[in-house]
């Protein structure tokens, strides 16, 4: 049997990024007895690079004032492997003060006018090729792994290479590798560095593997890991050279950060509930085979000193853990959450971790099952995405998507373009392609023969529009599929905008088309024809602008127009639905009953069969179905109810009634458990026989049951 190292199991981690003097008075001991009392199985701890917590002579070190002669490392290790707790170090080389900076400027990035790179108003950066963060940075891993029984390494803002570098190092290797001189122009996102950008993420990438391996050196069993930012993540990910695409295969476990508070645009404080599971789904979508950790806090990101909302923490957590991920609790203060300021969350995660540890075994090569499947396109992120949603051309699309799924409870999964092949996609009911505008001509023929063969597909906006190069093509690369061309005309549909409805169709069932003429439209329409070559339906078409004011003149001489906004129609054995204008994004950034609806009814329409599960409850109880294959087959069903008054943060669950979950063609019923949660629960085997129907009369927080079925 294959060894498996701890770091290959399920994760419940604290993480105590500790301020200078939180060394005073250090108290081991209560840290332990903190971790041992909320079922933690591994400590992330400072060990330093911006300031280091153990004795450390090396040149450019830089110790803590508050050290006074203890080894705090030492210490905590000592106690947490007595307690079989796992301990990792956060280094972090992001930056030097002055003084040391001065010491060795040579060490460091430059501008190109030579000067040093500062960041937030002190720290002097290093680059991806500096000596501070690769012979230096090896060199204090190696001291302390050769002092220290640490359990692993954890790099702490690895993407400090935010925008070009002209250091020495950089400009030599850059002329030696590629030929070229690195673009001195200031707009970095422009096409003078394109090349370097591909180039700077290489050397993101060798800089990785150069820590890994070093530590590694002391054994297959220590973890290597670094902080590195989400699938939405866009401008980090441009700015930096720096993603999980490449950067998975140099860590042991995956994380991603994700505070309730932390990805919140100004204008909206607290993230969307369902990102928790989003982010584990995607983890396991790239790398299933490792573990999915979501780095979240019972204190904010923003608001570090205060408690984070705790009813949505809680939620929050629970969102993951129906999926199967594990947990990175990190504290911004104080030894642990216990000795802080606001220590009202101190115990948050302990019922979450206690759950997660009790059912470890059966939970482990559990992955969400999937119905349909949301292509994921790095390139489309790269190019239209942006962190900030009012400016986010991409991820404002997906998440649409996750809302409509969520709220009808069909399983989905993620389908990256990294290892996106038709034997990934031939068994889903549906394809989604959210504003999927670059996709290589290797994927729009997968694409092809997946429907061809049967296979369902949703697209909008500008999907297949450009390559995966960015290269804008001159119609769709799959207008085959969609059945009609783009004009090359975009309108602003963003005020005063509307849709009318053309025809009779199952993807206009239920939306009071007999009591309506016309549907909502809103954000961007392209202004689409449908192509001869092939015969497809227009169901909505595009309506011209109709101011409202004065509204005497609020009216047109006529509705009608040449543009679809909504295309349906058969390709091969398989449906597609495509939709011109942003319907997706609009479920999320308006989410007005026609946005959803339309949407909700093109997967319900493309989908190759009928789905085989089926749930009965509001679209506020988040519902996750994970199997794990073999014989008999092990699923787990587990039950999140967001349901609770119209603000946020949610201060008060509603409790929800009489839900009931149906799962066909699952063989026959051979055992279930309740796990956890839930009222008058029942599992029973229905008339027919390979279908399981599982009755609920409340749900309160969170529940959770594991059914074993066999086949016949």
């Amino acid at each position: 049997m294959e060894r498996r190292y701890w770091y290959q199991k399920q994760l419940r981690i604290l993480q105590t990024v500790l301020r200078e003097p939180d060394l005073q008075k250090y108290d081991v001991e209560k840290v332990v007895d903190y971790m041992k009392k909320t079922n933690t199985n591994c400590i992330v701890v400072n060990a330093g690079g911006i300031i280091d917590f153990f004795p450390n002579a090396a040149e450019l070190g830089r110790e803590n004032r508050f050290m006074d002669g203890q080894d705090m490392l030492k210490d905590l290790t000592e106690a947490c492997h007595r307690n079989g707790i796992r301990v990792m170090v956060r280094v972090d080389f992001r930056g030097v003060e002055k003084e040391r900076y001065e010491e060795r400027p040579d060490w460091f990035a430059e501008d190109k006018d030579g000067g040093p790179v500062v960041d937030w108003g002190f720290l002097y950066k290093p680059c991806y090729n500096s000596y501070y963060a690769n012979e230096h940075a090896e060199e204090f891993i190696t001291r302390m792994m050769e002092n220290y029984a640490i359990d692993g390494v954890w790099e702490n803002s690895v993407g400090f290479g935010t925008g070009p570098c002209y250091c020495r190092r950089c400009r030599d290797l850059y002329r030696r590798e590629t030929g070229r001189e690195i673009s001195t122009e200031e707009d970095y996102r422009s096409e003078a560095f394109a090349d370097y950008r591909e180039w700077k993420a290489r050397c993101a990438d060798r800089h990785l593997a150069r820590l890994r391996n070093a530590v590694k050196r002391f054994g297959e069993e220590k973890a290597f890991c670094a902080e590195i930012f989400g699938m939405f993540h866009a401008t980090n990910a441009w700015r930096t050279g720096i993603d999980l695409y490449n950067a998975k295969d140099q860590f042991d476990f995956l994380v991603s950060p994700a505070f309730l508070d932390g990805a919140a645009a100004e204008t909206k404080k607290w993230d969307n509930l369902s990102y928790a599971s989003s982010s584990i789904r995607f983890l396991k979508s790239i790398s299933p085979e490792k573990e999915a950790v979501l780095l979240c806090g019972n204190n904010g990101t923003k608001w570090r000193y205060i408690k984070a909302p705790e009813k949505e923490t809680k939620l929050w957590m629970w969102e993951a853990a129906a999926v199967g991920g594990g947990f990175w609790n990190c504290m911004f203060n104080g030894q642990c959450p216990s000795e802080t300021l606001d220590r009202r969350n101190a115990f948050l995660e302990t019922e979450v971790y206690e759950y997660l540890k009790e059912h470890e075994k059966q939970l482990e090569g559990q992955l969400p099952a999937a119905e349909v499947g949301i292509y994921y396109s790095k390139p489309s992120r790269d190019f239209f995405g942006n962190d900030r949603e009012e400016n986010d051309g991409y991820g404002v699309f997906i998440k649409g998507v996750e809302q409509v799924l969520t709220e009808r409870h069909i399983p989905w999964q993620f389908v990256p373009d990294l290892t996106f092949c038709l034997d990934n996609i031939r068994k889903l009911k549906a394809l989604i392609l959210p504003n999927a505008a670059c996709i290589s001509e290797e994927h729009l023929e997968i694409i092809r023969r997946y429907v061809e063969q049967g296979g369902g597909i949703v697209a909008s906006y500008k999907t297949s529009l450009y390559d995966e190069r960015g290269n804008c093509r001159q119609d769709f690369g799959l207008k085959d599929l969609f059945g009609c061309s783009y004009t090359g005309i975009e309108e602003d549909t963003s005020f005063d905008c509307y849709q009318l409805i053309r025809a009779e169709h199952p993807v206009l069932d239920q939306m009071g088309c007999e009591e309506t003429q016309v549907l909502m439209n809103e954000g961007s329409t392209l202004l689409c024809r449908l192509s001869e070559e092939r015969k497809t339906e227009m169901l909505c078409s595009y309506i011209p602008r109709i101011d409202n004011q004065p509204p005497e003149f609020a009216w047109r001489e006529t509705l009608r127009t040449e543009y679809s906004t909504v295309t349906a129609g058969r390709y091969g054995l398989g449906k597609v639905v495509y939709f011109a204008n942003q319907t997706d994004k609009l479920c999320y950034t308006n989410g007005h009953e026609d946005f959803r609806n339309l949407f909700g009814n093109a997967v319900e329409w493309v989908k190759s069969g009928e789905f085989q599960f089926h749930a009965k409850a509001p679209g506020s109880v988040h519902i996750t179905w994970m199997e794990k294959e073999g014989s008999p087959k092990e699923s787990v069903l587990s039950f999140v109810n967001t349901t609770a008054g119209s603000n946020r943060p949610v201060q008060e669950i509603v409790p929800v009634k009489n839900i009931e979950v149906t799962l066909h063609s699952v063989g026959k019923l051979k055992a279930y458990e309740i796990w956890k949660g839930g009222e008058g629960i029942k599992v029973t085997q229905n008339d027919r026989a390979d279908t399981v129907t599982v009755c609920m009369d409340t749900l309160q927080e969170f529940a959770a049951l594991r059914i074993v079925t066999e086949t016949f």
